[in-house]
């Protein structure tokens, strides 16, 4: 079997990680979880999109588990967020919901870059590509709407997948298309994510219901 080694792609992923398990332990303060409950809701959280993306790409053991610093990474973000609240209060009565969308919004453009970067590593087609962006940025949050008895976002905020989807459309057209150098293409990507999610916060953007 044949690994990819990327170093960007690493630091891009283990960025999205430390991000992703502060926001799913805020996450988990929220709906009143206690504090190893927290603990796996981060972890959980956080490498559970980049796993599905290895299972995809058919790299086993999966990342998260091969390199011990995807785990001690969730378990700082954990644990900053656990020690935060014990040391001022309930964490979740003083960290407005927006924040918390605005924190995820950042680790679900890492994550959705992690995923297009490493599909096209692998020189994968352009839907595919698109196809693990998603899976790599959205898995995470699932995992985490389902522990916590969720409707997943994915399914009903709009622009949360769409952002991702619209990312990594950006990365393929850069490097296929232009010939852009993957690190910039990468860059390209995570503003578009970050930019397209965080507008449609502010923005209350909605794509049409049927109710």
């Amino acid at each position: 079997m044949i690994r990819i080694r990327d170093r960007l792609l690493t630091t891009i992923d283990l960025a999205a990680t430390l991000i992703l398990s502060t926001e799913f332990a805020l996450a988990g303060a929220r709906a009143d979880l206690d504090i190893f409950g927290i603990a796996v809701l981060a972890f959980v959280g956080a490498v559970g999109g980049g796993v599905m993306r290895d299972i995809l790409l058919g790299e086993h053991p999966p990342a998260a588990f091969r390199d011990r610093r995807y785990p001690i990474i969730a378990l700082i973000g954990a644990s900053a967020v656990v020690v935060a609240g014990l040391a001022t209060g309930p964490v979740a009565t003083w960290t407005p919901p927006r924040v918390i969308d605005v924190i995820e919004a950042a680790g679900l453009a890492l994550a959705a870059v992690a995923g297009a970067r490493k599909a096209l590593d692998y020189d994968l087609n352009g839907a595919s590509v698109i196809a693990i962006a998603v899976v790599n940025g959205c898995g995470g949050g699932v995992l985490r709407d389902v522990l916590t008895a969720q409707i997943p976002r994915i399914l009903r905020a709009d622009f949360y997948a769409t952002a991702a989807i619209s990312g990594a459309i950006v990365m393929v057209l850069l490097v296929r298309r232009t010939g852009a150098s993957k690190s910039l293409a990468a860059f390209c990507t995570g503003v578009t994510v970050f930019a397209l999610r965080t507008a449609a916060i502010f923005g209350d953007w909605s794509l049409p219901h049927l109710r």
